[in-house]
């Protein structure tokens, strides 16, 4: 089976992730795409289609809006896994999650997943950290990625793929 995963990264953080993911379903064919970066391939050579984003200002990126919005009635065809990078946590986390998603696909879809996220100043601009440090109150680098999360979610993927 085919598993492609879609993904924005705005530091690398979701980047990560993705990378972490695919590599979980190292028996299956895999397809990392960073949809800032890389052409989105043919959605109906998939079996799994796996969409990520990460929470910046209170939203997900745009380009994953536009994906899973343009792409609606393929992605309602598959099989889906939706998951968020964030630094929240809980309840706050799964309410980020429940804004960016639309109801009609978090409804369809076979996996959810809050993974965590970091806060990575090396990569963030002079107004980004600024932001960061009020909000926050941090003001260096931290990850918070959660690896039982992420291995979590990948085994309810799992489940939807043969096992050999």
């Amino acid at each position: 089976m085919k598993v492609l995963i879609v993904y924005a990264s705005k530091h690398g953080t979701t980047e990560k992730v993705a990378e972490l993911l695919a590599e979980s379903f190292e028996e299956h064919h895999v397809q990392n795409i960073n949809i800032g970066k890389d052409a989105i391939p043919q959605l109906e050579d998939f079996d799994i289609i796996l969409i990520g984003g990460s929470i910046h200002a209170g939203s997900i990126q745009g380009k994953i809006k536009k994906f899973y919005t343009r792409n609606m009635n393929i992605l309602l065809s598959k099989k889906v896994g939706l998951f968020l990078c964030c630094m929240e946590k809980d309840k706050k986390a799964w309410d980020e999650f429940d804004m960016v998603y639309p109801e009609q696909l978090k409804k369809h879809a076979v996996a959810h997943g809050c993974l965590g996220g970091e806060f990575l100043f090396d990569n963030m601009n002079f107004f980004e950290k600024f932001m960061v440090k009020k909000i926050s109150g941090h003001d260096q680098t931290i990850s918070q990625i959660d690896f039982e999360g992420i291995k979590n979610f990948s085994d309810r993927i799992k489940k939807f793929l043969p096992h050999d």
